[in-house]
């Protein structure tokens, strides 16, 4: 029964999520627009799924087939509450809305011009996006009829991200080159190259345009003081709901805080250990202040931004036969961010691999190299691609072992990013933090993450305000007075509690980590641990939990102990 679920629910989802059809090398056909009715139709389904889940004998399951009943119980669970809260959740931030475009920029590079059909197709697509785009201002605009208006600040940034969207547009990217229209005559190339044109400038970039218009203008009318998802009817439900969603855990938000204020002191404590090691004779702000401020630490250009992150590539390259069985068959490497999504985003962002593109990047935001630090550039890599989201990303799409709905579909938040900042940690245990600085760096980035359990719970639903939170990062974090604005703005309005999965996601690996090495003693094998976490796929971290109870005991069967 658990199959028949696991196909109904697959082959649906391959026919919907243009995603799914790109990483599969299907021909996309289909651009679903943001509706909610759609949202309800997926839910309807979902409800279906999770009443057949209910009937399941999980007892009579093997375990793998058990991962795969708690990966479609957590997908219909999520789907179902996505259209619950349809209006609360955000679209067309620079982050969430970035991510829409992430996706789709591989549908239009991933078409192959064998034949006519694909000729159609590529046009259809075109209006599409565009259409797209228009569901987009369709959403603000209900939004705003509810009362859901992003405050001026965030608005602004939002903005300017649509003006970076329809700048894209202009560029060739989707107008398909003659490297690709081998197999057209060069009149059905140039036919296709001015009508993608055409399309792009006539639908494409005015719908960008008429967004950013729409936020330049009546959609500030309304507009809050404050930030949060509390300041909304329904707004504190969701956000508690936000909360189990991505950390993929039962805990409150009011928990989280306190978790995060107990480990910022403990960071504080080994940060004071750094200073000291240094041999730095001020104060405690006053070694922040170095750490923000010395030339050493920063970059002279975007390029030399990069080669520093290279070189740290390189390092933890070196240690990875130590630490893992297996490793990704895609490359990987880093890429400066585009110019045009520079502004709103305050760092960069990992980029799995495609197949138009098959290479795991970082991309960096360094366009300002001289406010951009490279201090924690080391635990920067390890997290965003090696040993931490290439190599669990890129491994999962490349592990043809696992069903499908793992191996493609699956990808919770608080296990992915949990997974990213593990790594991070794992770095110093592999030698990729050489110095005290490097260390620092490492540090300030744990503070990072941690720091946002104490603003993000507290300004969606503690009753923080913007300029509390921005006080309190400023106290504990490098940052300028424009990323502690971008941060606070990214926690309170853009993507409420998809931070908090970092540093819950993190201490749940080590405390299964810990259980693990307590359970197996001198049998246990730090690689082997790592292909429990890692060669099953994403998973729920209570799942991730009760799956490495069951390989340690495995183990210890096998072992005869």
């Amino acid at each position: 029964m658990l199959d028949a679920l696991a196909d109904q629910y697959w082959q649906r989802a391959v026919r919907n999520e243009h995603f799914l059809r790109t990483q599969l090398r299907l021909p996309v056909e289909t651009i679903r627009p943001l509706d909610p009715d759609l949202a309800e139709e997926d839910a309807s389904f979902a409800r279906g799924l999770l009443d057949g889940l209910e009937a399941v004998d999980v007892a009579a399951i093997d375990h793998d087939r058990w991962l795969t009943y708690r990966t479609l119980r957590y997908i219909a669970w999520r789907t179902v509450g996505i259209a619950t809260h349809f209006w609360l959740r955000q679209e067309t931030t620079p982050f969430a809305g970035g991510a829409h475009f992430a996706v789709l920029s591989p549908v239009f590079a991933g078409v192959e011009f064998a034949t006519a059909a694909d000729v159609e197709r590529y046009r259809s697509l075109l209006h599409q996006y565009a259409a797209f785009v228009r569901s987009l201002r369709a959403f603000l605009g209900g939004q705003h009829r509810r009362g859901i208006i992003l405050p001026n600040a965030e608005t602004d940034a939002t903005q300017a991200a649509f003006e970076g969207y329809a700048r894209l547009a202009q560029t060739a990217a989707l107008v398909p080159d003659d490297d690709r229209l081998t197999a057209l005559s060069a009149g059905e190339r140039a036919a296709l190259q001015r009508h993608a044109r055409a399309v792009i400038d006539a639908e494409i970039v005015p719908a960008f345009r008429e967004i950013a218009a729409y936020l330049a203008g009546p959609y500030r009318e309304g507009a809050p003081e404050g930030v949060g998802l509390a300041q909304y009817r329904g707004g504190e439900e969701f956000y508690r709901h936000l909360v189990v969603e991505n950390t993929t855990l039962t805990v409150t938000p009011e928990e989280l805080q306190a978790i995060g204020l107990e480990h910022v002191g403990r960071l504080r404590e080994r940060l004071d250990e750094i200073q000291s090691a240094v041999g730095f004779s001020g104060s405690r702000g006053e070694f922040k202040a170095f750490l923000g401020s010395d030339a050493q630490f920063f970059a002279a250009t975007t390029h030399e931004f990069g080669e520093r992150l290279e070189r740290y590539v390189a390092r933890a390259a070196s240690a990875v036969p130590r630490f893992f069985r297996r490793t990704p068959r895609a490359p990987y490497g880093v890429d400066p961010l585009p110019t045009e999504l520079a502004e709103s985003q305050t760092f960069g962002y990992y980029d799995r691999p495609t197949p138009a593109r098959p290479r795991g990047r970082y991309l960096y935001n360094a366009w300002h190299p001289e406010r951009t630090s490279a201090l924690g550039a080391g635990a920067l890599i390890c997290h965003e691609l090696i040993p931490g989201h290439h190599f669990q990303i890129a491994l999962q799409q490349e592990n043809e072992a696992l069903p499908d709905v793992r191996r493609y579909d699956s990808w919770e938040t608080g296990f992915v990013e949990g997974w990213g900042e593990y790594a991070a940690e794992l770095g110093g245990e592999m030698g990729v933090y050489e110095t005290p600085y490097d260390w620092a760096g490492r540090i300030m980035q744990d503070l990072m993450v941690t720091v946002r359990l104490v603003v993000d719970t507290g300004m969606n639903v503690l009753g923080w305000n913007q300029e509390r939170a921005m006080a309190y990062m400023r106290d504990h974090l490098i940052l300028s007075e424009e990323q502690l604005q971008t941060e606070s703005l990214r926690y309170g309005t853009d993507i409420p509690a998809q931070a908090l999965a970092y540093k819950t996601g993190e201490l749940k690996m080590l405390d299964v980590r810990r259980r693990a090495q307590e359970r197996l003693g001198t049998g246990f094998d730090i690689r082997r641990f790592h292909s429990w976490v890692i060669d099953s796929g994403s998973m729920t971290l209570d799942t991730l939990r009760e799956h490495v109870d069951y390989e340690t005991s495995s183990r210890i069967t096998n072992d005869g102990s």
